[in-house]
C-alpha cells in the first residue's frame, strides 16, 4: 500500500513538472522571435529584448538565450546549459530555465513552428559569430535556411535581424571583435544566404539616424534608472545594446514588426 501510494505521488509529480515546463507552448501566435542574448540576457533588464516586449502590438512569443546561434536551436550545438528566457504579452523577463526543464517545444526551432504555428517567424543572431571563419557562419545559416524551406515559411513571412553597432565603453572593449568591420563581415554572409528565403533587416541601416548614434561607429551609453544591465561592471561591455539605445533599436524595430 506504501509503495503503490508512493508510485502515484511519483506520477502526479511528473505531470505537475510536465504541466509547468510546458505551459503555453501550444497555442498559435502571429510573432514566433528566435535570438541570442540581445533578445534575452538573463542577467539584465536593459537590453532590446525587454524593451521589444513592451513595444510589440501583435500576439508573440518570443524564447531567446545568451551565446547561442542558430545551430544551438536546431539541435546541432551545445547551449542547451545556457537559461532560456521566455518572453510573450504578459511576461517580460520570464526564466525557464535549461537543458531538460525546458520543453522541446521551446528550445528547437522546428518544434517552435509546430506549437504556435506562427504567421511569421523572426530569427535575430549574428553577435556569437564574430570569431568563426565565413564558411562556418555560411554553412549553419543554410541548415537554417533548409528548416525555413522544410516548414513552407515564405520569405514574406520571415525576417532576419542582424545585430548592429557596438556600444561605447568606459575604459576598454570587452569583446574586441565585436567592431563594425567585423559585423559587416557577418552581416553581409547571413544576408546573401538568406536572400531568397527571408527579410534581411539591416540593423547598422535602422541605427544610423539614432539619437543614441555617434556618428562614427558606436552607440551612446545612456541607463535607464531601476533597469540593470547597462552601467556598474557592463560599462565595459561593448557587445550587448543597453539603455535608451536599446529602447530606441527596439522600437524601431517594432515599426518593421507591428
Amino acid at each position: 500500500m506504501i509503495l503503490l501510494r508512493l508510485i502515484i505521488i511519483a506520477l502526479f509529480s511528473n505531470i505537475l513538472a510536465l504541466t509547468a515546463f510546458g505551459e503555453n507552448c501550444y497555442r498559435p501566435v502571429e510573432l514566433l522571435i528566435v535570438g541570442d542574448s540581445q533578445f534575452g540576457a538573463t542577467w539584465s533588464r536593459s537590453y532590446t529584448g525587454n524593451f521589444l516586449q513592451q513595444c510589440l502590438k501583435k500576439d508573440f512569443v518570443l524564447y531567446a538565450r545568451g551565446g547561442t546561434i542558430p545551430r544551438d536551436w536546431l539541435g546541432q550545438g551545445g547551449m542547451d546549459h545556457i537559461e532560456t528566457i521566455q518572453r510573450d504579452p504578459e511576461n517580460e523577463h520570464l526564466n525557464i530555465g535549461s537543458k531538460e526543464k525546458v520543453p522541446e517545444c521551446k528550445k528547437r526551432i522546428d518544434k517552435m513552428i509546430e506549437a504556435h504555428n506562427p504567421q511569421k517567424i523572426v530569427f535575430e543572431f549574428g553577435g556569437n559569430y564574430i570569431s568563426q571563419t565565413d564558411d562556418f557562419i555560411r554553412k549553419d545559416i543554410q541548415n537554417l535556411v533548409k528548416l525555413i524551406q522544410s516548414k513552407g515559411i515564405s520569405k514574406t513571412n520571415c525576417f532576419f535581424i542582424h545585430q548592429t553597432y557596438e556600444m561605447e565603453v568606459s575604459t576598454k572593449r570587452n569583446v574586441p571583435l565585436k567592431n563594425f568591420k567585423n559585423m559587416k563581415r557577418v552581416g553581409s554572409i547571413i544576408q546573401t544566404e538568406i536572400e531568397n528565403h527571408c527579410q534581411f533587416i539591416d540593423s547598422f541601416e535602422i541605427m544610423k539616424n539614432s539619437p543614441y548614434f555617434d556618428g562614427q561607429e558606436l552607440l551612446k551609453r545612456v541607463p535607464i534608472e531601476g533597469r540593470a544591465g547597462c552601467m556598474g561592471a557592463a560599462t565595459n561591455d561593448n557587445a550587448h545594446i543597453c539603455g535608451e539605445a536599446a529602447r530606441d533599436f527596439a522600437e524601431r524595430l517594432c515599426l518593421i514588426l507591428n
